[in-house]
């Protein structure tokens, strides 16, 4: 039997070429792993294809970098060319009360540079070629296509696929399509989906009204919406277009202050049972799937649900912004004061083993 082909794309932030692929890979296995699957690993049942576009945008950054001393001088320096005045004002005057920080500093200039810059077309257009010939060849070898999107990935991957994905597509025009009579991606995995968030920036189409779906007239058979109760990348512009063959997939355990990782992800139970099972059609029996939870538990934090919960009310009950400037401010400060607090969190759990 021919392997499917699984096509992943990454979130915010700097990611070498295969990074990706080996996350998802040892999560995978990981979990293969506490179910009891023996001699498991996922890279000998799949074909892994990657889309990278972190490389452009570390380019792109680090060029206009060299010219800034602050996150706030960093966005000065984009008026102009292809940043509105307003936006960058607005900006800047929120950035310049925040200190410093590596990684949230690389995550919203990618958010900045995709969401509101003429750079997000120009990695939609990379991608919709890589997607293009991946379905091709899965056609010609009678394979699946499945996609998995991470954080970011989640926008540009929706945002292409709206695109490109059309009815009674015309072969023979000069603008690229594929027909969902013709091409469908046998299941979608979008892991901490922000293409919410995003469409407020770019407003090329709604999540909750593309053709980025798994109904009928959809481009998927299947759609899983993947997020952690405790990411807060997530918190803002929630995704959640529960029709046809969707499905939710809620976790919540912590293991690691970072709950946007994709590898936790990937690892957790639910996310793994239900891609083996989609996948590579592998039915667990209950004592495997309990085996797996129990295992899992074991490294997680030793907080109840419960406890968490209570820790970050008051950062998860945020309104449902529609002033793009608002809404990304919104992200900024959650996700920036989840950290330091999770940080704490997870620290003083490992202190107490």
């Amino acid at each position: 039997m021919n392997k499917p082909i699984v096509l992943v794309i990454h979130g915010m932030g700097t990611h070498e070429p295969g990074k990706l692929k080996t996350d998802i890979t040892e999560g995978l296995n990981e979990a293969a792993n506490n179910f009891g699957l023996d001699d498991f690993d996922i890279s000998e049942k799949v074909e892994f294809f990657q889309f990278n576009y972190s490389s452009f945008l570390d380019e792109v950054r680090q060029r206009d970098a060299d010219h800034a001393s602050s996150v706030a001088d960093h966005l000065a320096k984009l008026k102009g060319y292809g940043l509105g005045e307003t936006i960058v004002t607005k900006l800047t005057e929120f950035f310049a009360g925040f200190d410093e920080d590596e990684m949230l500093y690389t995550h919203w200039m990618d958010v900045v540079y995709y969401g509101l810059m003429f750079w997000g077309e120009k990695i939609r257009v990379d991608f919709s070629h890589k997607i293009n010939d991946v379905m091709v060849e899965a056609n010609r070898g009678n394979r699946h296509v499945h996609i998995i999107a991470h954080s970011l990935g989640s926008a540009v991957v929706h945002d292409t696929l709206a695109k490109l994905f059309r009815k009674d597509v015309d072969v023979t025009s000069a603008v690229p399509g594929l027909d969902i009579a013709k091409f469908r991606i046998q299941s979608l995995w979008t892991v901490a989906n922000v293409s919410r968030l995003l469409n407020l920036l770019n407003d090329i189409a709604d999540p909750n009204k593309s053709i980025v779906n798994a109904t009928d007239d959809g481009c998927c058979e299947n759609l899983f919406n993947v997020r952690n109760l405790f990411d807060p990348f997530t918190w803002v512009k929630q995704y959640n277009r529960d029709e046809g063959n969707y499905r939710l997939l809620e976790v919540d355990t912590v293991r690691h202050w970072n709950t946007h990782d994709v590898r936790e992800y990937m690892a957790t139970p639910p996310v793994s049972a239900y891609f083996f099972n989609y996948v590579l059609g592998l039915e667990l029996s209950q004592e495997q799937w309990d085996s797996g939870v129990a295992r899992h538990a074991e490294t997680t934090v030793k907080k109840s649900v419960d406890d968490l919960k209570v820790a970050f009310e008051d950062l998860r009950d945020l309104p449902d912004s529609e002033d793009r400037i608002k809404a990304l401010e919104q992200m900024f400060t959650t996700a920036k004061a989840f950290m330091d607090r999770m940080k704490s969190i997870t620290e003083g759990a490992d202190s107490e083993q």
